[in-house]
């Protein structure tokens, strides 16, 4: 399936699936993990938010946004739209990389 131009441009201003594995010291195998890999669709991403310094990883923001469609997003917002507790969020993930297979999942 090709994707298109728009689509490819936006994935490459994010880091890689491996960069953010490993940024995360996600387990191989571990719920992290899948959680990361299934959190890649980018083009819910604003452009800007790749250098924001918010200091939540692109996958956590994917998630977010899928379980929330309804909220806004606006970069003139200082949170960017993301909950303040999200950073706790993540913070429970990396500690208990069992963690992500409890949470709510989007649809």
């Amino acid at each position: 399936m090709a994707r298109r131009p728009a689509q490819a441009a936006n994935e490459q201003i994010w880091p890689s699936l491996e960069r953010q594995l490993l940024d995360a010291k996600a387990i191989p195998g571990s719920a992290l993990e899948k959680f990361i890999k299934d959190n890649q669709n980018f083009s819910l991403l604003r452009p800007e938010e790749a250098n924001d310094r918010l200091g939540l990883p692109p996958w956590i923001r994917v998630y977010w946004r899928r379980l929330h469609p309804e909220l806004q997003y606006s970069g003139a917002d200082p949170t960017g739209g993301y909950p303040l507790n999200l950073k706790d969020t993540l913070r429970g993930m990396l500690k208990d990389q069992e963690w992500p297979a409890r949470i709510p999942q989007p649809k």
